[in-house]
């Protein structure tokens, strides 16, 4: 029971922070990847974020977004968007993978208490996909 607060808590809090925005702590861009920390989120870590085409600009739907050495992981919707939620404070490695696209690895994610990180990753296609 205490689990499902959490995480209804944490759907909660994404929700209102999409309508309403958030305070970006920290922001930037190295790799087609964008990073925006945010503030005020009580204690939890959470990453988020969205999987683009890196040609076609349309969001990566069913795309795995794995945290290496850890048993969490998300997949994306239908509008290429992933949660995952009350992840411990540290340093990972995510892995992102989907069919159809390369892999990619994101070194250096930091979840810091009371931050939600943002990542917006671009994956490229699979040579052998185009057409």
């Amino acid at each position: 029971m205490e689990n499902q607060k959490k995480y209804a808590f944490a759907i909660l809090l994404l929700f209102s922070l999409s309508l309403t925005g958030c305070t970006d702590y920290y922001s930037s861009v190295k790799d087609n990847i964008t990073v925006k920390d945010s503030l005020a989120l009580h204690g939890y870590c959470i990453i988020a974020g969205k999987i683009i085409d890196d040609e076609t600009d349309e969001p990566v739907r069913d795309a795995n977004v794995v945290v290496y050495s850890k048993p969490v992981r998300a997949v994306t919707d239908l509008y290429g968007q992933f949660e995952i939620l009350d992840i411990d404070p540290g340093t990972y490695t995510l892995q992102v993978f989907s069919v159809g696209y390369l892999q990619r690895d994101i070194p250096d994610v930091t979840a810091k208490p009371d931050r939600l990180i943002r990542l917006d990753i671009r994956l490229k296609p699979r040579p052998d996909r185009r057409e």
